[in-house]
Order: C-alpha cells, then structure tokens, then sequence
C-alpha cells in the first residue's frame, strides 16, 4: 500500500502511483582511459577521500606501521646523502639541507629545503624521476620562490582567515624517531607548513598512457608521523602549469588541513565543496571541466561521493567535484561568504550542517529546498522566474570553455539533456537530479509515478559463507553502516521467552559490532542485550553510535555459534526485535551472519532464505520515501532579433498533487520545450538511490509513453 494514493484528475492531467512495466536499461559504452576527453574534463583526480578512508582504516595503519618499520631496517640514518643534491642541482641556488620524509607510498624520500617563507617551507624531492626512460620532471628555484611568495602573499592569508588557523606541529611528537631510529627531534622546527613537492606516484607514474594525475593532496596519516602539518604538491610540467595548476590545487589541500584539525569528522561532499571554493576564493577562477563533466554526467548524488565508481558506463568523481563546487558557490551567491564561513566552521556535519546555518541566517527555507532552488538553477541558470533563485550570479554556465581538438569555444547550454540519457543510472540518486526531456511528437496530457514506499533494510539472504549451499542472513557492509533487521514478537501470551540463533562473525574486532536490540515502544527506542558472548570493549577513538550502542558482537569466529538471550523481561507484551550490525568509518570485514532464528515458546521460527519476515525501522516508523519533481517549461518569445527564452518551473510532490497543481501543469505542457527533474530528499544519514519510474500520457489516441526508455 503506497503512503498516499492520490488520483486527481483536472481537465486532461491526471496524476497517480500506477505501476508501469519495467523497460530496459539503455547503456552507453564504459568510459576508458583511451577515450577520455582531456581536452574537455581535464586531467586531474583527487586522492583526498581515498586517503582519508586509509587515515580510519585501523587494519591499513597496522601494515603501514609493520611497512615503515621494515624498510627502515635497511636505511643507515647515520649515512650523509648519495642522491642528488641541491648543491650539485645547477637549478637552485637554495639548500636548508635533506631530510627523509614519508611519500604517498609511505616510503622514506629524501627531500631538500628550496624554499623557506613567512608561513611555509617548499622540500623538493632530490629525485622527480620515472621508473622508465621518460625524462624526470623539472623544478626550478624562480618556481618554489615564486609559489613561496603565492603561499605567503596569497594562500595563506586567505585560507587561514576564512576556514580558520591549522593546530600547531613543530615535529617534537613525531613518533618516527623512537620507531626507526631517527636521530631525536629529527622533524623538531618550527610549526610552518611544509609542502613536499614530488613526482607522486600515481597511476600515470608508472603508465605514461594513463591520461590522468594526482595534483596534490593531504593526507592525515603523514601528519601524524611527521608532527607537521604537510601538504604534497605533484611536479607535473611546472613550467607551464604552475599558475593554472598547482597555486589552486595548493590553496585546495591547505584547506583540506585546515578543516582536519577544525572539523575533521565532516561528511566529504562538505569538505571538498570548501575545497574547490578556496580555489575561487584564492583568485584561481572557476574549474570548468570538472563543472562541463557534471553538466554532462548530472545524474550525480551530491552527498553520496564517488558512488559512480563501479558503474558501467565509467567512474564519474569528477561530476562530484563540479556538482559540489556548483552548490557552494550557488550558496555563496545566494546568502553570502559569510554564510559558507559558517558553515565550513560548523561543528554540525553535511545536511545538518546546512539546516543549521540557514536557520542561524535567518533564512526561510531548509536544505530541500534550497537543494529543489539549486537543481533548477543547473537546468535553466536564469534571474526568472524566481526573483534570482533559479540562477548563478557569480558563473554562467552557459559561457563555460570548451575545448575540442584545440580549439575553444563556449558551451552554449546548461545540463546537457541527450548526455545525461547516455549516462543514466538505475534509481533516483539521493539528492542528486534524473533529469528527463519530456520531448515527443504529440501533446502531454498526464504524468503517473511509482516509487517505493519504504527504504528497504540493508540486509540480504546470502550463501552460506561455510556452505554455499545453505542461504543465511547478512548484516551487509559499508562505512558507518547502521543496518537493522527488525522481527516482532509477541510475548503477550507467555511467562518466559527466549531468543535463539545461529551466528558467524568476521567483524572488525572493537571497531564494528553486531548488536541485539528490544523495543517497547515500537522502535522509538532501544535496549541491547547482552549475553556471555556480547562485549562493550569499543576501542577508545570508536564510533560514536557504536559505544552508545554496545553490548555487541565482535571479532573473528571460526564456526558457527548458537546465541541465546533470554526474553522473560518482556514477557506480557509485544515488542520489536532488531539484529543491528554498525560499522565505524573506515575498513570492513565481511561481516555479521545468522541463520535459525527462533523463540520456541511462541512458535516462531525463521531460517535464512528470505528477509520477507522482517522490516526495515523505516517501515516501522513509517518514514516514508520523500521524492520531488521539477517541470520546467522553457519557451520562445519574440521575433528572431528579439528573441528570448522563458522559464516556467513548478515544484510538486509526485503523490500529492494538488489541483492547483495539475491546473498549472496543464498550462505549462501546452507549448514549448518540457523538461523534468526528480529527486529522492533522503535522510541526512542515507546516501543509496531509490526505485522510481513514470509513464507520460499523450493526448493523440490515449497514447502512453512509458518510461520513456528508462525504468527509474
């Protein structure tokens, strides 16, 4: 039953859940490195999000620990260098002396001090080379000087003032000298930021096909065994690109520190949002790739990062940078710098964050509809409708550079409608657009809808990890998973109950755990239990709702165990019974398994085949699916010399259209160009698409267009 059955029908539009047939995904082509548009999107990706996984993933910083130890076995820390130095280096004229860093690998490099200012020191790696015969990269005194003076006059100042100050590191807490034999106080300095400029090992470093290239990047763990802050700048053709290339992408990792040590639990699409504005806030301009690439790949979740990265038709990370480049400036336009400083200081995190600094503001309105404003200005960039809402006052995407085969031209449109039918995926992304072209030979009478009612739990029926042959359940996995398999039982008739079940665990020991959890008020609230098996050794940086939530099961088992939890507390009602498996940020093992779940005094009994019997807290609560959809109709007014284009937009909620909806609707299909957009408004703590799809009706002979091509 769907949360609200709303068929209206005004004159010819008629507006309902009905229940088209499923039609075929169109796919394109995977996207791959030999067909990638350099030209056009440009050759940039970022580590920064993947290095912040690495940062939480306590399995990672074990090997690192276990990788830096070892190869210092074989370094004699006593020995003067014999790599090249600056002084035998004819394109310097400054030494402050060689020391060992960590590189992205975390293997020790020696680096040499180029450049010392005001607020930073610039540490050149004495050896830019490649593993092949590609000459190694250049970098000259004039450069480190000259981005030295950029640092100082430019960057610095101007992080620091809008996203905050770093904490202090003057390397005397460095651990590297007590774990491989460093002399003591080897980082010991001051506490200015040192920037180490390196050939990064990426990709491209050992393909020289590969068309892309780490620019930079921070990275907490170097931090913490340094005790400095530091930020890694690649060395990639500064002779023409130091300007257009690294001054943006060393104000965009600065403020990555920054916000480490002012708000370092903050969602990514935040983070890297005050990231790329930096770029425009330092005087860099706008990155119009990464925004032509969004254009062209809308169908883009704006708080769900990289979730593109396995799909078919290629990764899009890039999209994410543009979309959320595009929704921090639409921000700034809108309510001002002050307002995005308020933000990146926030101690509230992603849509949170958002909701409080517009309610701080003043502003009548909340993060769906300034998300609903923000989507419709993507589609038509335009000062009307709207009084301003519907447009960009500091970009104009339709003046975006493009180049093709060398030549550059201007893009011309806003979202690019036939590439975003190319590259559509399965489901409405949260907060993210479906954008559609309602484009067909006869006239729109009616657009029908069907969504899902209820988010579905994470939970699935698996093979048996110990018998493939045998079908269990399986708490699924993901950072910072909050999966909830929810049974009732009703203990109303009987004077003692117990719970049994079956279990394999392969949990991240102290990091994750699966917990037992009883409501008695319908999933409001709820208590763990505990048994002899349970533990609440949470370890002491653990995640938040992990310790609120423990006792738990954690750790490694070798075969399955029967669980037991005796139920006699609650006997005499009816009450709700989870299987709650939570992760914390960073790495997952394969996870929580049960099967044979049972109460014997009540009678109910349930294997693993099927999560039929259970339900997800949506469904018990019944927080139902949010969805909105734009119409926007854009027309043609005035002779040619004169002409120009008008917007209509009109914003409903796909099941509950109001009359004066559909009045509305009718008029805007009559004429002109007609485009939709929708939207899941997820929960601040979901980040999955959703089922949806829809059916268009055509005035000539009844005629229906389902899908369009396209199950939602």
């Amino acid at each position: 039953m769907k949360k609200l059955l709303s068929i209206l029908t005004t004159g010819v539009l008629a507006l309902s859940l009905l229940a088209p047939a499923a039609v075929p995904v169109q796919k394109a082509e995977a996207a791959t490195t030999a067909n990638w548009d350099v030209e056009r999107y440009g050759d940039r990706v970022d580590i920064d999000g993947y290095l912040d996984r690495l940062s939480e993933d306590e399995a990672f910083l074990k090997k690192a620990e276990k990788s830096i130890v070892n190869q210092a076995k074989g370094i004699n820390f006593d020995e003067e260098s014999t790599s090249k130095s600056s002084a035998e280096d004819r394109s310097f004229t400054y030494d402050g002396g060689t020391k060992l860093f960590l590189n992205r690998e975390l293997d020790f490099k020696e680096f040499t001090l180029r450049s010392e200012g005001e607020n930073v020191e610039i540490w050149v790696a004495n050896d830019l080379s490649f593993p092949d015969d590609r000459p190694a990269h250049v970098v000259t005194q004039e450069q480190v000087d000259k981005l030295r003076d950029e640092f100082d006059s430019n960057i610095y100042p101007k992080a620091t003032e809008f996203f905050g100050t770093p904490d202090k590191h003057d390397g005397s807490k460095s651990p590297l000298p007590g774990m491989v034999g460093l002399p003591e106080g080897y980082y010991e300095g001051s506490d200015k930021v040192i920037m180490l400029v390196d050939n990064i090992i990426d990709e491209g470093y050992t393909n020289p096909s590969y068309p892309f290239f780490v620019a930079g990047f921070f990275w907490q763990t170097l931090e913490n065994y340094i005790d400095r802050n530091i930020i890694t700048i690649d060395t990639n053709s500064w002779e023409t690109r130091l300007e257009s290339t690294f001054f943006g992408t060393t104000i965009h990792e600065l403020q990555h520190l920054i916000h480490a040590d002012n708000d370092g639990d903050e969602e990514t699409w935040i983070n890297e949002g005050m990231s790329t504005f930096s770029e425009y806030l330092g005087g860099y301009g706008h990155d119009d790739r990464s925004i032509n690439f969004y254009l062209d790949h809308p169908e883009n979740s704006l708080t769900s990062w990289d979730e593109h990265s396995g799909a078919a038709t290629g990764p899009e990370t890039i999209a994410d940078y543009g979309q959320v480049y595009l929704f921090t400036l639409y921000m700034n336009d809108k309510f001002g710098r002050e307002f995005i400083r308020d933000l990146a200081l926030s101690e509230e995190n992603g849509i949170n964050g958002v909701n409080k600094a517009l309610a701080d503001e003043g502003l009548d309105l909340d993060f769906t509809q300034l998300y609903q404003n923000f989507i419709t200005a993507l589609a038509i960039d335009s000062d009307k409708p709207g009084d301003g809402i519907y447009n960009f006052d500091s970009i104009d995407l339709r003046n975006l550079d493009v180049t093709v085969d060398g030549k550059t031209f201007k893009r011309g449109k806003t979202v690019d409608y036939e590439s975003a039918k190319t590259y559509e995926k399965e489901g409405v992304p949260a907060w993210g657009g479906d954008f559609k072209e309602l484009a067909f030979k006869d006239k729109i009478s009616g657009i029908s809808f069907d969504g899902v009612d209820f988010l579905a739990s994470p939970w699935e029926s698996v093979a048996d990890p110990k018998d493939a042959a045998n079908k269990v359940l399986w708490g699924n996995k993901g950072d910072e998973a909050d999966n909830m398999l929810i049974f009732e039982a009703d203990l109303s008739g009987v004077d003692a109950a117990t719970l049994k079940f079956d279990n394999y665990l392969d949990i991240e020991e102290q990091w994750d755990f699966g917990v037992v959890q009883v409501s008695t008020d319908n999933g409001q609230t709820w208590k763990s239990l505990a048994n002899e098996n349970t533990r609440s050794d949470v370890v002491e940086d653990g995640y938040p709702k992990i310790k609120e939530n423990v006792p738990g099961f954690t750790g490694n088992i070798k075969e399955w165990q029967e669980e037991t939890f005796d139920l006699s507390e609650y006997t005499g009602k009816k009450v709700l019974i989870s299987f709650r498996y939570l992760t914390d940020w960073g790495h997952n093992d394969s996870g929580w398994f049960i099967d044979n779940v049972e109460i014997p005094e009540i009678g109910f009994s349930q294997d693993g085949s099927s999560t039929d019997a259970f339900k997800s807290l949506d469904e018990i609560l019944g927080k139902y699916v949010e969805y909105t959809v734009t119409f926007i109709n854009e027309r043609e007014v005035g002779n040619k010399k004169g002409a120009k284009t008008n917007y209509k937009v009109i914003t409903v909620d796909p099941f509950n259209v109001t009359e004066k909806d559909a009045l509305n609707l009718r008029q805007l299909f009559k004429d002109g160009k007609n485009y939709m957009i929708t939207s899941y408004a997820a929960p601040a703590d979901q980040r999955s698409p959703v089922d949806f799809s829809y059916e268009v009706k055509l005035k000539k002979d009844k005629k229906k267009e389902k899908n369009n091509g396209k199950k939602k």
